[in-house]
């Protein structure tokens, strides 16, 4: 059976491009578009791994994380960071230290870097 992924980012070209890679090593994705929608997918759907943005518009990755977690524990997470308004993964951990992120991905990342990340997560 095909491992479940959600992934949430406001930035539709970003959240196809990764949903497009993961398909393609025959991942199950589903997309949300910021935390509000991302936090009733978890509830609803068997999940193994949630891939989400940090800076969102309405509800923040660090936050949605932190819900999930909640109801979730054991749920693994990948934090994606970038486009210029946060770049380190030092500064989103210092922003975010109640939160656990499996790993974080530095934006623009390759395909091999999602991948492996993804991998090494899920293992």
């Amino acid at each position: 059976m095909s491992k479940v992924i959600l992934v949430v980012d406001d930035d539709a070209v970003m959240r196809e491009s990764v949903r497009d890679i993961l398909e393609i090593e025959n991942y199950k994705v589903i997309e949300a578009g910021d935390g509000i929608d991302g936090l009733p997918i978890v509830k609803k759907e068997h999940i193994d791994l949630v891939i989400t943005d940090i800076l969102m518009p309405q509800v923040e990755g660090n936050e949605l994380v932190f819900k999930l977690k909640k109801f979730r524990p054991d749920l693994k997470v990948i934090g994606m960071t970038g486009g210029g308004r946060l770049v380190s993964v030092e500064q989103v951990k210092q922003l975010c230290p109640d939160v656990v992120f499996e790993t974080m991905l530095t934006k623009p990342f390759l395909r091999e870097e999602l991948l492996a990340q993804v991998e090494a997560a899920l293992a």
